[in-house]
């Protein structure tokens, strides 16, 4: 497969560095200019260090990915889990030994997993960089929440490019406030400032493209009712949380509210059963991303197909081979897989997450998809849902960025 003109870019420009990133939209190809670049440098280094988060490093699509474009050299990565440097010192010595006694070249995918400094991944990541002779960091979002999700993840590439504490880059860059309680006010959601400076700063060591295809995407917004019994016993679920109770966090809230109407809304769920039949009719696959394992699990009786969430994962060659319904949960599936022999996707449950839903969506939406891509949003009416619609059109992540509490009869109302 030849390479397309941002992808010769990334190579010509990233190629001359020791460090640099690829912050490159999803769909974009960046795992085959990651395996590009580490073959430019096959004659200075033993091992190819590959990290990533643990539901890619297990998932057989994502090692196969790799192993398509590193041809010539895949006997020599060795893959390790972000999780997995932190939890377990066992496999954080050995990737320690292999980077101390040879010389290599370390992959980080999915750099925004080490963006809390605080982390004892990002931590021992940090500390260690200087073993890694080559870096690269990979990411299509690598910013979620504010500047600072760069700090750690440009400090991993060297910390001599921004050369400042974590705590110089908030006051040089981020508009914050102290109320006295939070130890790290900067962590709070807050205004950029002086982004132009930033760019400058890190613009020699990052490739940043945008996502062209041919394909088209469409996207519907499908909207349904509670049924009175479903509202009621909706309402009654409301009344027995917030007993006895006169504030509560909406954090909490939102998520038992949410789980309580969603996975019992018939009305959504006949909807979803009869959309799958069409796409199946169409001779289309689908991938359907929930939030709850409930919802997976009830869709999975339903409708067949695999299932790939955190307590179970399914081979999902299988899914590009023979099976038509790929069902995934937010976070473990719309994270680093190439799903696009599917061409229409389900979002049954809502998230706050913009991120999330847009990792979910460059699944199938990416490079190499020739159909039009068909996106379904299937919405209940509630008070909650249309704080979550608000929230995404604003692209705001509320729950990660406002942790508010809320009266007991605000919550009534979602």
């Amino acid at each position: 497969m030849s390479l397309n003109s941002d992808q010769c870019r990334a190579i010509e420009k990233l190629s001359r560095l020791k460090a640099g990133a690829l912050f490159m939209k999803m769909g974009t190809g960046k795992t085959k200019v990651a395996c590009d670049l580490i073959r430019l440098k096959l004659k200075c280094i033993d091992y190819v260090i590959w990290i990533a988060p643990a539901s890619l490093v297990n998932s057989q699509k994502y090692v196969e990915e790799i192993k398509k474009w590193s041809r010539g050299f895949f006997c020599r990565i060795r893959f390790f889990s972000i999780e997995g440097i932190s939890k377990s010192d066992a496999k954080y010595m050995e990737m320690r030994r292999l980077a101390e006694t040879c010389l290599n070249f370390c992959v980080l995918d999915e750099s925004i997993f080490i963006k809390n400094t605080r982390a004892l991944r990002t931590k021992r990541l940090l500390k260690d960089y200087r073993l890694f002779d080559f870096r690269i960091i990979l990411n299509g979002t690598p910013i979620t929440k504010s500047l600072l999700d760069l700090y750690s993840q440009i400090s991993f590439l060297s910390p001599s490019i921004l050369n400042m504490t974590e705590r110089e880059f908030a006051d040089k860059f981020l508009i914050y406030f102290f109320d006295g309680k939070d130890q790290y006010p900067w962590r709070r959601w807050s205004k950029p400032a002086n982004i132009e400076a930033l760019v400058e700063i890190i613009r020699p060591y990052i490739f940043n493209s945008d996502f062209k295809t041919e394909c088209g995407i469409r996207i519907f917004n499908r909207e349904f009712e509670l049924d009175s019994n479903e509202r009621s016993r909706y309402s009654h679920f409301k009344d027995a949380f917030l007993k006895d109770k006169f504030y509560v966090s909406f954090f909490s809230v939102a998520q038992s509210f949410q789980s309580a109407y969603t996975i019992k809304c018939k009305g959504k769920f006949c909807a979803t059963l009869e959309l799958v039949d069409e796409i199946l009719n169409r001779g289309e696959k689908v991938v359907i991303f929930v939030k709850y394992v409930a919802e997976a699990l009830l869709l999975h009786n339903a409708l067949g197909g695999l299932v790939y969430m955190g307590d179970r994962k399914d081979n999902l060659s299988d899914f590009e081979k023979d099976e038509n319904v790929l069902i995934c949960t937010y976070g473990v599936g719309s994270v680093g897989l190439n799903l696009q022999s599917a061409n229409n996707l389900i979002y049954y449950s809502q998230t706050f997450d913009y991120k999330e839903k847009e990792q979910a969506k460059y699944r199938i939406y990416r490079t190499g998809q020739m159909k039009s891509v068909n996106i379904y949003n299937m919405w209940v009416n509630t008070g909650l849902e249309d704080i979550i619609r608000y929230s995404l059109s604003r692209k705001r992540d509320l729950l990660a960025n406002v942790e508010r509490i809320i009266s007991a009869e605000e919550a009534r109302r979602l």
